[in-house]
Parts: C-alpha cells; sequence; structure tokens
C-alpha cells in the first residue's frame, strides 16, 4: 500500500474520531493518530495537510455535499462514508496537484475496505457530481471574467 493511501487512511481515523467525539483539538488528534497508526514518514506532511484543510472548512465541503446528496440528509449518511466524501471534496477543492480522477479512485478504495457493500457506489456517485459540479462552476467563472474581459475592451 501507498504512503498517501496510508496518510488517506489515517486523515479517515482522525475526522471519524471528530465525529464521533463531537470535536477535538486538531494538533492533539494529529498527534495521537501519529503515535496510533504509523503513517510514512514520506507522507506525514500530507496527513496533516489534508486533516486540517478539512476540518477548516468543514461546513463549506459539508454544504457542498448536502446541495449534490439528492435525497440524502447528511445526518442520514454513513459516518465512514460520510468522512470518505469529505476527504474527497477536500482534495478536490484545496490540493488542485492530486488528479481528480486520483482522489475519486482512492476514496473508492477507501470505500470498499472500510464501508458497507453499497459505500463504493454511492462515494464514487456523489464524488463524481460534485466534481462536475466543480467543473461548472469553474466555466462559468472562466465564462464571466472573459466576458468582462470583453466588454471593457469594447469602450
Amino acid at each position: 500500500m501507498g504512503a498517501r493511501r496510508e496518510a488517506r487512511i489515517a486523515v479517515l481515523m482522525g475526522l471519524y474520531a471528530i465525529e464521533i467525539s463531537s470535536g477535538k483539538d486538531v494538533a492533539l488528534l494529529e498527534e495521537e493518530i501519529l503515535e496510533f497508526y504509523e503513517v510514512p514518514k514520506t507522507a506525514k506532511l500530507f496527513f496533516c495537510s489534508i486533516l486540517e484543510a478539512t476540518i477548516k472548512n468543514l461546513d463549506e465541503i459539508d454544504a457542498l455535499i448536502k446541495e449534490r446528496a439528492e435525497n440524502w440528509a447528511l445526518d442520514r449518511i454513513a459516518i465512514v462514508d460520510k468522512n470518505i466524501i469529505r476527504l474527497g471534496v477536500s482534495e478536490l477543492l484545496y490540493f488542485p496537484d492530486i488528479p481528480p480522477k486520483t482522489t475519486i479512485n482512492e476514496c473508492i478504495e477507501l470505500a470498499k475496505q472500510f464501508g458497507t457493500s453499497e459505500s463504493a457506489r454511492f462515494v464514487n456517485g456523489l464524488l463524481d457530481g460534485i466534481l462536475r459540479h466543480l467543473d461548472i462552476d469553474k466555466r462559468s467563472q472562466i465564462e464571466a471574467i472573459e466576458d468582462n474581459d470583453n466588454s471593457e475592451g469594447i469602450k
């Protein structure tokens, strides 16, 4: 198993711990997880970066999940599945150096390993929908900028 996969598993553990303990100090949580779960040295920074970004932006991430999870209230999504999706959304939003396909594939593998028999399909569908939504939003922003540039050039 690769170092980044190990880091993602550790992030999932951290998000799960926060979920069931009603919040926890991030620095203390990182220490506990690194003590309990041996994240490869080459992936410790990756682990800390994703865990911190996910926790820091949890409201924005959850809002995006709620928006795209048709007919599913956030509290109805299994805790493991929800945190795998949160991890994936965090990577899609805040880690542009990671190809979206890689993120989604890694999350599917986590869902297969830690979720139910339906988790992989659910995680894949939701992350794919979020990715398409994000691409649409990016295209809209680019078009708006281009329209603004064109209208300024007419003056």
